[in-house]
């Protein structure tokens, strides 16, 4: 009886790790068979795909630094690629607070938080190179802005600002003054050197120069804004330095507009004036209007340009001539023109000043009398100078000749008729 007990207990038991060993089978070619269609899967999304992603992805989530503290944003590379290299785009929220170069490279300029956000773009180069290694595939770049939170806290170390400030902001001046630009102190160096750097629209380039030494020059009337910069020199930097040791060195990109106003240095009257009111002459006169010297210029020149009410009764040319044609009153209206060479002497004797003409012209009365004995009057006068003196061979004059010699003849033969009846 205890043997089929025994015997019963041992089937049982086989029986038991049997059904065990079988359960155990079963798990392990579930296992493989669930990894190998896991492989297959990623296989075939890999063979659709077929494209990298050259969104930038960047080795930083927030920048926090201190005032003139610095640093490099880095961007991953390409998977199985290296050495791959680009132009950095950083937009500041408040660039008061932080610098961002195309290299990635920042810097604190003064405390506060803002943001940034951050792009990148790989040159031609590196395209090339991942084409080269990936060319069966499509490179992609996502269009999403990448933002980084930024804190900028003051510095526990010296730091020395060196963004120029300059002694003037505006500039009022009169034609041909000049000035000189300067720049403030910078880091206990009293005076700084270096280059001045002006920025002249096109157009206004002419109002004002600006020289590498500051120097400053009116030119003519206008007004501009220009854009004035300063480049310290080494020897200056390094003096800076050698004054603050330990201290950050920082400056500020911020432009400075200079407004420029230039005004003539004087004005002049050089409205022409006629040096007569009226022209009084006979048929064939002849004579010369002139005009009124300007003061301190000696010998000028110019032209007429005369409107005649009635052109026959007298002609004038551009040269101020005039001559009597015929009998009769009418008035002229006159205005001149100062020639090229009389307005460079002026400019020359005044320079700066800005020249004006009063608007209108002036009106001279003409009056033309008949003259039966022509006469011609000199150049330079407006009225006859007198009476004409005959000429030997004029027929009037012989007239007078013969009466007068027949007058004396009778008078000769009276005076011997009287004569002889005294003796008789």
């Amino acid at each position: 009886m205890k043997r089929i007990k025994g015997l019963l207990l041992g089937i049982l038991f086989s029986s038991v790790c049997l059904s065990f060993s079988t359960i155990s089978f079963a798990t392990e070619d579930g296992s493989e068979a669930e990894v190998e269609v896991t492989k297959t899967t990623e296989a075939k999304i890999a063979e659709v795909k077929k494209e990298i992603d050259l969104t930038p992805k960047f080795k930083i989530k927030e920048i926090k630094t201190d005032v003139g503290g610095k640093g490099t944003v880095e961007v991953e590379q390409v998977e199985g690629m290296k050495d791959l290299k680009g132009t950095f785009k950083a937009t500041i929220a408040d660039q008061s607070i932080l610098s961002i170069n195309d290299q990635g490279q920042w810097q604190g300029l003064k405390s506060g938080k803002t943001k940034a956000t951050l792009d990148f773009e790989w040159d031609k180069e590196s395209i090339q190179k991942i084409q080269e290694k990936y060319p069966d595939h499509q490179l992609v770049k996502k269009d999403t802005i990448q933002e980084v939170p930024v804190e900028v806290t003051a510095s526990k170390e010296k730091s020395v600002d060196i963004t120029p400030n300059f002694n003037v902001g505006t500039i009022s001046a009169k034609i041909g003054e000049t000035g000189q630009f300067k720049v403030a102190p910078m880091g206990g160096v009293a005076n700084p050197k270096g280059t001045y750097l002006a920025y002249i629209p096109d157009n206004a380039k002419g109002i004002i120069t600006v020289e590498a030494d500051g120097k400053w020059t009116a030119l003519k009337t206008g007004t501009v804004e220009i854009v004035l910069d300063f480049q310290l020199s080494d020897e200056s930097h390094k003096e800076i330095q050698d004054k603050n040791p330990g201290s950050i060195i920082t400056t500020r990109a911020i432009a400075s507009l200079i407004k420029v106003e230039v005004k003539p240095a004087g004005t002049l009257n050089i409205t022409p004036r006629i040096d007569i009111t009226s022209i009084d002459g006979k048929v064939g006169d002849t004579g010369q209007i002139k005009v009124k010297p300007i003061e301190g210029i000696e010998e000028t020149a110019g032209s007429f340009v005369t409107s005649i009410k009635e052109p026959s009764i007298i002609k004038i040319d551009a040269d101020g001539k005039w001559t009597a044609l015929e009998a009769g009153t009418t008035s002229v209206m006159f205005t001149y023109s100062w020639s090229d060479e009389t307005m460079k002497k002026l400019a020359e004797k005044y320079p700066g000043y800005e020249f004006y003409v009063e608007e209108g012209a002036q009106v001279v009365e003409v009056n033309i009398t008949e003259n039966k004995i022509a006469s011609t009057k000199p150049v330079g006068t407006t009225k006859p100078t007198g009476k004409q003196l005959p000429a030997t061979n004029d027929s009037s004059t012989n007239l007078t000749l013969v009466t007068g010699l027949f007058l004396v003849f009778l008078t000769a033969i009276g005076w011997y008729k009287k004569e002889s009846l005294n003796r008789e």
